[in-house]
């Protein structure tokens, strides 16, 4: 849907939490975000819900929604980066607009809880989304990852987008991307944002969890039917199980699991929480 490059010197683009609020310490770090714009180029429309008020939120969901269709529906802007993440990004889905936001399509950046709005903007307003957290630029690796993603859109190159993976079981993988967090997609299961999984590629990573938990939320998606009617399962980063060295229990269970579908599936070290992540497009084709 989007071409590389879509963001060029002048244009302008829009900062939101849509999740959890952002913590009032960690204000230079979006201070240095938007100072990088900056050189870029870039104008930035910064929403009011930013910034945490009370408790964990930065404002009721009534203003959180309605900031974000006012992003998508201001044709000025050519791009949305969500710098939050959390557990409230859900609260806002019936508020959203989402035949506006058809009409006026634009590339959506989040990761983390905003899985549940990268795979509910593409079912429901059909967008492709971008799972990768702006942050990064920021963050360890920030000068690699400002390298790539200027590469990739402002001059339309795909080094954001190019990962390395190695295979667990087949060798080709075809299908429109869903999924993101293994939890917080979730979120989404039941519900008529969930989006269709028939002949798709399940994208499964993780910043929190052991084993246990996660197997126990594998095993959701498994029940789902999910695993038994896609096209392929991208494991990604599961940050603090392979901190503990446990993703050899994680990849014997899935494949275990899914033993008599035969379900292709690969593991990439390149998409998930970690400073060094790249980007993942929810609702465009991947081949493998």
């Amino acid at each position: 849907m989007f071409k590389l490059p879509f963001l060029h010197k002048g244009d302008t683009v829009g900062l939101i939490a849509c999740s959890d609020g952002i913590k009032h310490e960690d204000k230079p770090k979006i201070d240095r975000l938007i100072a990088i714009f900056k050189d870029w180029g870039l104008k930035i429309d910064i929403a009011t819900t930013i910034y945490r008020r009370e408790g964990f939120f930065s404002g009721p969901a009534t203003e959180r929604a309605r900031e974000l269709n006012r992003l998508f529906e201001d044709r000025d802007i050519k791009a949305i980066f969500d710098v939050s993440g959390g557990d409230a990004a859900n609260h806002i889905l019936d508020q959203l607009d989402f035949d506006m936001i058809k009409e006026n399509a634009k590339p959506f950046f989040g990761l983390s809880d905003l899985s549940v709005i990268l795979n509910s903007l593409y079912s429901m307003s059909g967008l492709e989304t971008y799972h990768y957290y702006i942050m990064n630029l920021v963050r360890e690796n920030g000068d690699r990852q400002q390298k790539d993603l200027y590469s990739s859109l402002f001059q339309g190159n795909n080094d954001l987008f190019d990962f390395g993976y190695h295979w667990l079981r087949g060798s080709n993988i075809r299908g429109k991307v869903i999924g993101g967090n293994l939890r917080c997609s979730l979120k989404l299961a039941g519900t008529k944002y969930f989006p269709n999984y028939r002949e798709r590629v399940i994208l499964l990573e993780s910043l929190s969890g052991r084993a246990n938990r996660l197997t126990s939320l594998i095993t959701q998606w498994y029940h789902l039917g999910v695993f038994h009617e896609c096209a392929g399962i991208i494991l990604g980063t599961f940050t603090e199980l392979e901190e503990h060295n446990e993703f050899p229990i994680i990849k014997d269970y899935v494949l275990e699991l899914t033993e008599h579908i035969g379900v292709p599936i690969v593991k990439t070290d390149e998409i998930g929480h970690n400073p060094d992540s790249k980007a993942i497009a929810i609702g465009k084709e991947v081949i493998l």
